[in-house]
């Protein structure tokens, strides 16, 4: 069974909660009259851990990719001392995967 974004996205808070971290939703998408006001690639759960790192956690499901954008914002967190991590899903269960930088 594929589980939504939305099931991923609960999960992977719940997980980083478990792990000493806390992290809130970023929604970028517009609602009614307002724009939303997040810069493209910004990850889907930002927090900080226990002793104050930065966290970044970005959300795909099956099939989802990421964005240039979004790697180089995941990359740049890594590079600046922040943890980052993909949410997705391998077989039936979802995954909190680290992420490391990319070789440019």
């Amino acid at each position: 069974m594929e589980l939504s974004a939305s099931q991923l996205t609960k999960w992977a808070k719940a997980e980083a909660e478990r792990l000493g971290m806390r992290v809130n939703r970023v929604n970028n998408i517009p609602v009614r009259r307002r724009k939303g006001t997040i810069e493209i690639g910004w990850a889907d759960l930002q927090g900080y851990s226990e002793l104050g790192t930065y966290v970044a956690i970005e959300v795909k499901k099956i099939g989802d990719r990421l964005s240039q954008a979004q790697i180089e914002r995941m990359d740049d967190v890594v590079k600046c001392g922040g943890l980052a991590f993909i949410c997705t899903q391998q077989g039936l269960k979802p995954v909190l995967q680290k992420w490391t930088k990319t070789e440019s």
